[in-house]
């Protein structure tokens, strides 16, 4: 029998050095946020502002741009949306004002958008369903390792370059992938194998085992993603994820710096470290996920039951985070706190797999728009509560008591069932109603 080969793995390989360069690019401003308030003189409740306007424009598109990846596949897509975040990036690096910042950081929000739910979509077409959620944990893993790096990095070509280098050299690593993915990917394994070869009928069937196909031609109907209860539980419970985790990824170098007393170079060290424990969780997530679901045959038990302890000790681990008065044992709790965190995401991920099947990305960029409205209220919330409290513990308090909501929204996510079928039982429901 002819043994699979691994094509698939460099495919995985080159969506984690995206994944990566997402949150160099997407992380860069909230390390270079004391300096540009300072030479910007804007208040804490001002940064909110700009870092929102990138979540509002990552919400808003996130749909239309996850279906445009559907539609047109992620070669053509994700080549054009890097190319055009490559250049926003630069741009981010030519601000002039307060206002130019919230219209760059909203521009930069429009092309990110779809780079999650389109890659996504990518692997329903790659990746077998066996390996999905260990593969959605080790991509987010790479992300988080991107922004766990950035700090460091950041501070590096601050110190000898000032702030505005460090976006620029962010645009030219995207540009970089860009070329690479047009030049080498194909949508599918038999388009691959038709142009370069290198992948055998052995793991084409591989990754196809398992899979329904789906009549040609067949939309996924409006009905199905507002009549789902599978679909707006994970959308509220990827709120609750993505609330919290914008914590980390826009105020925690400006926290350290305020209200832990860490100096700017000492803060790049200390605010790497939470996000290097969350690229653990990304990565142990997901394969424990997958592990449980091939031992069990359980795939309730396997996503539910990873995804509501991760964030039960998220929630946990924030508030004596925050109400320490050692500022190491502060950044170790927070660094525990997205551990937990982290190991939720590759759960949410491939769970959009498990319902979505070959509409993975309209459901992903369903839960990623809807989820994002978290994302945008963190920036804000967490600066008018810091600025009219002057207390840095509320906001903490405030995201363990929504991610104790999000792991009841867990119980009732059932990632066995796919929207189609699920459409095709609320069909059934209707007829019965209308027989009676």
């Amino acid at each position: 029998m002819e043994k699979a080969t691994k094509t698939r793995y460099w495919v995985l390989f080159i969506v984690c050095i995206l994944y990566f360069i997402t949150y160099v690019d997407r992380v860069n401003i909230s390390v270079a946020a004391p300096l540009i308030m300072k030479e910007f003189n804007i208040s804490k409740v001002e940064l909110g502002v700009v870092f929102a306007a990138f979540s509002w424009a990552y919400s808003i598109f996130q749909i239309p741009v996850g279906m445009l990846g559907d539609k047109y596949g992620p070669h053509k897509v994700l080549t054009v949306l890097v190319v055009l975040w490559a250049a926003v990036d630069v741009m981010t690096g030519l601000a002039w004002s307060f206002t130019s910042l919230i219209v760059i950081r909203f521009l930069f929000g429009i092309c990110e958008s779809g780079a999650f739910p389109t890659a996504t979509r990518a692997f329903s077409h790659w990746i077998p369903a066996t390996e999905r959620g260990f593969v959605q944990g080790l991509t987010h893993a790479c992300s988080r390792l991107g922004g766990a790096i950035t700090p460091i990095l950041m501070v590096g070509i601050m110190s000898q370059f000032g702030w505005r280098p460090a976006f620029y050299f962010g645009g030219a690593i995207a540009l970089a992938w860009a070329i690479i993915w047009f030049i080498w990917y194909r949508n599918k394994p038999e388009e691959l194998q038709a142009k370069w070869g290198g992948i055998n009928q052995a793991e084409i069937d591989l990754i196809y085992q398992g899979q329904v196909k789906k009549k040609v031609a067949q939309k996924l109907p409006f009905r199905t993603l507002i009549k789902s209860k599978n679909l707006w539980c994970l959308c509220l419970a990827y709120i609750c994820y993505n609330y919290t985790l914008w914590i980390f990824l826009t105020w925690l170098p400006t926290y350290l710096v305020d209200a832990r007393g860490f100096a700017i170079m000492t803060m790049g060290i200390f605010a790497s470290l939470p996000l290097f424990a969350g690229t653990i969780g990304d990565t142990l997530g997901g394969w424990l996920s997958d592990k449980i679901w091939k031992h069990t045959k359980n795939g309730k038990i396997a996503r539910r039951g990873v995804a509501m302890a991760g964030f039960l000790i998220a929630a946990f681990c924030m508030i004596p985070g925050a109400m320490t008065d050692s500022q190491y044992l502060s950044v170790f709790l927070l660094a525990c706190a997205l551990f937990g965190l982290e190991m939720t995401v590759g759960v949410f991920w491939a769970t959009c797999l498990d319902i979505g099947h070959d509409y993975a990305g309209t459901v992903s960029a369903t839960m990623n728009s809807i989820g994002a409205i978290g994302s945008a209220m963190t920036p804000l919330i967490f600066g008018f509560i810091v600025q009219r409290t002057g207390s840095w513990v509320y906001p903490f308090v405030l995201a363990s008591g929504i991610l104790i909501i999000g792991t009841f929204l867990w119980t009732k996510i059932n990632p066995e069932v796919s929207l189609i079928e699920e459409l095709e039982l609320l069909d059934s429901s209707d007829l019965n109603k209308k027989e009676v």
